[in-house]
């Protein structure tokens, strides 16, 4: 599959440069001061994330593009019997993250890992929630990453994406990028809702649905 609803799915070597680019800019010299600004900013937006994928005590749980690792906290906190799991491509934003969840990272409820949303490295149905806040936008080719985390998670698993407007526009209309991420996930027979909501940083995408059992 190249494309879907006017979403080109594969990686081109324009997409390929600014990939990298974003993964060096959180790397380079400039990644503590990237971090800075994603926990103040974009906290609303983990928080979103958190309340609606609605974690249970012995949930596990999969934070993907875990960032500074804000949300990978909160999902901590609520989920004191469970596992939060993430990957994140940046070596900056896992040790951030790291730093930040340091007592769950020791005690084994907290396992953050170096990777891609398209080669998460747990195996099928391991998860029952599965969280993206401000990265689905990086994820090339997308129809193999939703592949990823579709396989990852368990029957009646949630999925919640939170995802800047002005991100997905760069590259495509929300519209069609909203409908091209609906007809991945229905392609795994996964129903799904969307809303627009403001936040902090300003207007996001909320996707969120259901695995079937």
């Amino acid at each position: 599959m190249s494309s879907i609803s006017g979403i080109d799915l594969k990686l081109t070597s324009s997409d390929s440069v600014l990939v990298v680019k974003a993964v060096n800019g959180f790397d380079g010299p400039l990644g503590r001061a990237t971090a800075h600004v994603m926990v103040t900013m974009n906290r609303d937006m983990e928080l979103t994330a958190v309340n609606l994928v609605g974690p249970a005590e012995h949930a596990h749980l999969l934070a993907v593009g875990f960032g500074p690792g804000v949300g990978v906290k909160e999902l901590a906190r609520r989920t004191r019997h469970g596992l939060v799991a993430g990957v994140d491509p940046s070596e900056a934003m896992v040790r951030h993250a790291t730093r930040r969840n340091r007592a769950a990272v020791a005690a084994g409820s907290v396992v953050l890992r170096r990777a891609r949303a398209e080669s998460i490295p747990w195996p099928d149905s391991s998860f029952d929630g599965v969280v993206a806040v401000n990265s689905v936008q990086l994820w090339h080719p997308l129809d193999d990453a939703i592949d990823e985390v579709v396989r990852v998670l368990r029957p009646v698993g949630s999925i919640v994406f939170v995802t800047h407007r002005w991100a997905i526009e760069r590259a495509c209309s929300a519209d069609a990028w909203i409908a091209g991420v609906t007809e991945l996930l229905q392609g795994h027979e996964i129903m799904s809702e969307s809303e627009h909501r403001r936040f902090r940083s300003g207007e996001g995408i909320v996707i969120r649905g259901t695995a079937p059992a």
